[in-house]
């Protein structure tokens, strides 16, 4: 096995204890996984620090009940990760009927070290067929 698949696949298993942290709202794990220097840019071009992305998943604002990214493509160059692709998810307010949403993205990692954080995130909303 290549040191580049193993750096790949632990990128991706970040990506997906992000999905599973923001499904489950474990604040922990997404304090663990989201870098400070966060730039967090939804589909709605709102962009939000990592204090503010986590203040709205904390009043509500960002209910995750599916997250997929099954096509994603990740490259790793050094210290940096880039994984981009198609994201399903179903999300909305907390109490309110969730929104399936299809997503063109961007999720930018870097390595600090002591594992993959999330640095930058880009989404572009796809229009319904």
């Amino acid at each position: 096995m290549h040191e580049a698949d193993t750096t790949g696949r632990d990128v991706r298993c970040t990506e997906r204890a992000l999905y599973d942290a923001m499904i489950a709202r474990d604040f922990a794990a997404l304090e663990r996984i989201l870098d400070p220097d966060l730039a967090y840019v939804h589909s709605t071009a709102v962009t939000e620090s990592r204090a503010q992305y986590l203040a709205g998943v904390a009043r509500g604002l960002y209910e995750y009940e599916h997250i997929e990214t099954p096509d994603a493509r990740i490259r790793v160059y050094d210290e940096v990760a880039l994984i981009d692709g198609v994201c399903d998810m179903r999300v909305g307010v907390t109490g309110a009927p969730k929104e399936s949403i299809r997503l063109l993205f961007l999720l930018v990692w870097r390595n600090s070290g002591d594992g993959w954080r999330l640095v930058h995130r880009h989404a572009t909303r796809i229009a319904a067929a």
